[in-house]
Formats: structure tokens, sequence, C-alpha cells
């Protein structure tokens, strides 16, 4: 296939964005709270690009895994600029479909926890977010890789990996961020947590939940402060009590910004990880990534260098 002119290797330095011609949205119609309103944000979004000359073709996902697809595809068709419309489940499998293309992805959030949105500081208003892909930077960076699965955010070992399994979708789609919180409850009060082991190439440790983040924000809160999504090293944070009330007092550090001064909160860079189950295989431990399930241990979590450009708001380059 040609080369399009955005194959170059593309510089981390702020620059005026090209001038995209055939973009492609990839729209989930499920997503978020306010899914009746999704017709007049494509529109709106269609109509501000098209306003500057770019072609747009929309394009809903049907399913699970179907933005991996129409991402894969509407790059071999030529599309010079992909934008993805839905939360980070559905920006997850746009990013699998284009992880080493040099093909931009712009983000248009419209989710329940729009994780990535408040790490680039996107508007949430539809119309201002996509009038703000026309200024905004390409910037090439580093995927998360776990197993097979690309990730742009983190990787969620353990505790949190449970409660996506358990989530119910229409407590989700009703309530928002709140069905995770009474999901969270549940689950501290009820559930044995189980046990796993962490290592890296110079320690190893017991964790109950291990969060491998290239994002410094975990739903709407600033978790692992040290991160950075445009960093070639994940920042993991080991939680390692199995008393379940303990994880009350590891939900009250964060929600006070206290959490990096617990004892049993363990933190470190890291470039790739391991995680492994230390019981028997009737306990599964599960693992999640970008908030949406990803299977059960053994897994290896590590980067995969110059894998995806993103358009950055030129606020957050």
């Amino acid at each position: 296939m040609p080369l399009s002119p955005h194959t170059e290797r593309l510089s981390t330095a702020p620059r005026h964005a090209p001038q995209y011609t055939k973009a492609v949205l990839i729209y989930n119609p499920h997503a978020g709270r306010r899914r009746w309103l999704r017709p007049q944000q494509i529109q709106a979004a269609t109509e501000e690009l098209e306003r500057n000359g770019i072609s747009v073709q929309s394009q809903a996902t049907t399913g699970p895994g179907a933005g991996t697809d129409l991402a894969r595809d509407a790059i071999q068709d030529g599309a010079d600029l992909i934008v993805v419309c839905g939360g980070d489940g559905t920006i997850n499998e746009v990013v699998c479909g284009m992880a080493h293309s040099r093909v931009p992805l712009a983000v248009l959030p419209c989710g329940t926890a729009n994780v990535l949105a408040r790490e680039l500081r996107l508007p949430l208003d539809m119309r201002t977010a996509a009038r703000a892909i026309l200024s905004a930077t390409p910037r090439r960076l580093a995927l998360g890789l776990a197993g097979n699965r690309y990730f742009l955010l983190m990787a969620g070992v353990g505790f949190d990996a449970q409660i996506i399994d358990q989530l119910a979708l229409r407590w989700k789609n009703l309530l928002g961020i709140g069905s995770y919180v009474l999901e969270t409850i549940r689950q501290v009060l009820f559930e044995p947590k189980t046990a796993f082991i962490v290592s890296t190439e110079d320690r190893q440790m017991e964790a109950t939940f291990a969060c491998i983040s290239k994002s410094s924000h975990y739903g709407p809160f600033r978790m692992v402060r040290e991160a950075d999504l445009f960093s070639e090293s994940f920042f993991v944070y080991c939680f390692r009590s199995r008393n379940r009330l303990r994880y009350f007092v590891y939900a009250l550090a964060l929600l006070t910004g206290r959490l990096a001064g617990l004892p049993d909160v363990i933190r470190f860079p890291a470039r790739k990880v391991r995680c492994e189950q230390t019981e028997p295989a009737s306990k599964k431990v599960l693992f999640q990534v970008d908030g949406e399930l990803a299977g059960r241990l053994p897994c290896t979590i590590e980067m995969a260098p110059d894998a995806l450009t993103l358009l950055v708001p030129a606020g957050r380059c």
C-alpha cells in the first residue's frame, strides 16, 4: 500500500497540525449515559470537520471488538485520520486496530469515565472537541502490551478487574461512575482478596491489586501521579493487603491524595512486569486494560515503543 503523507516519523515537538482530507469517525452508539444524543453529537462533529475540508465517513461499532476491525479496515482503505467517539473501552478497541500504523488518532470523549479525555484535558462538548482536532499536535508514543492486547492507559490486575467482571451492564448504563462505586463496596465487604506475584527485573512481591499505568488518572481520580502518557515506562502501584477492610483505607487515601504515603502500597517504575498466580487455578485472577477485561493470569505486561500517533490538544503538548 502506498505510504501516506503521515508515514514519516513524527516529532514530539509541538507544530501546526497537517491538513487531513479523509477521516473515518468510529463511534459507539451505546457508550456513556446520554446515548440518545449520539446522532446529534456525531452530526455536530462531522459538520465541524467537513467545514474545514475533511471528508468524514461515520461508522458505528456493532459489538465487542468491532472497533478494532473498523480501524484496521479504514487504514487499509486509505484514511489519513481516524477519529473515535466513545469511552475508554471503545478507544482501546480502535487503538488495537491502529497499533504500529502512522495514521493519527483523534478522540471525541463520550464514555462513562473518560480517563483519556481527563489525561489530555479534552473538552467534553462534542463540537468543541471536534474543533480542537484541527489545531492538535501529532505525538508519537509507546503503547502498553498485555499478552496480545495493546492499551493506551493502564492495566489492572486483581481487584479492579474483578469489579469489571462482576459489574452489571444495566447498572453501568443507569448509574455511570456510581455503578463502579457500588460494586467496589460490595467486593470489599463480601469478596475475598486473592494474592498473586508481581515480578520485574529487580524485584518480586505479593499483591492483591496492581495498577501498571501510563496514565496519572484512574477513573476521575489522579491515582498514579508519577505516570506519564508519553513516557516509555510504566509506573506501578502494588496494593499488598489481603484484608478486605483495608481497601476502605486505600479508598480514603485515594480521595485525600495520600495513597503514596501508605506503607503497604509499593510504587516503582518499570518497562516490563510479569504477574502470576500463587494460589489454586480455581481462584482465578483476572486483568483488565483500559477498563475492559483482557484475560486471566499469568500475563506479561510490557512496552511497545513507537506504536501510535495521537493528536494532542495544544495545551497538553
